[in-house]
C-alpha cells in the first residue's frame, strides 16, 4: 500500500488535506492553508501543526521495517513551536541512517524496536515554524 492510500485510511487525517512528497531518505508532507485549520488569531492551529508533524514522522518510522510488518505506535514527542504559521506548511521527517539500521536489526532479531524521528516544519517562505522529535515503538503485526 502506498503512503497516500495509507493516509486516506486514517479518517482523522482526511480533513487536513495532506499532500505527500517523497524525497530520497526523507519524507515531506504538505498541508495547504485552510481557514478550518486556524486558531482564533487566524494562524495555523498548534494541533493541526502537531498532526502534520506526527504524520510525517509516522510515515518515516513506518519505512524502517519494510513490507508493513510493524505497527508504529507513538510513545512520546518533544516539540517546539518556533513562530506562527500563516499559510501552507511542510513537514520534513527523517530517521538518522544509523538509527534506522539499528531499529531494523532489533526488529528482525527481537520482533520489536524503538525509533526516533526528527521533524522540521517550514512555512511557504522557508522559515522554520516547528521542530520536534517523535519516539515510536515498532511492534509486530499479527498475520
Amino acid at each position: 500500500m502506498g503512503v497516500e492510500a495509507m493516509l486516506e485510511n486514517i479518517p482523522y487525517l482526511v480533513p487536513h488535506g495532506l499532500e505527500v512528497r517523497d524525497r530520497r531518505g526523507e519524507t515531506e508532507i504538505r498541508m495547504p492553508f485552510r481557514r478550518g485549520l486556524t486558531n482564533y488569531i487566524g494562524t495555523v492551529h498548534a494541533g493541526a501543526l502537531f498532526t502534520l508533524a506526527e504524520t510525517a514522522a509516522g510515515v518515516a518510522a513506518h519505512r524502517i521495517v519494510p513490507g508493513g510488518r510493524a505497527y508504529i505506535l507513538l510513545r512520546g514527542a518533544t516539540v517546539r513551536y518556533t513562530r506562527r504559521a500563516e499559510g501552507e506548511v511542510a513537514a520534513s521527517a527523517r530517521v538518522v541512517a544509523e538509527r534506522a539500521e539499528a531499529a531494523r536489526a532489533d526488529f528482525d532479531r527481537e520482533g520489536r524496536a524503538s525509533a526516533e524521528v526528527d521533524v522540521t516544519m517550514t512555512d511557504a517562505d522557508g522559515e522554520t515554524v516547528f521542530e520536534g522529535a517523535f519516539d515510536y515503538a515498532l511492534r509486530p503485526r499479527k498475520t
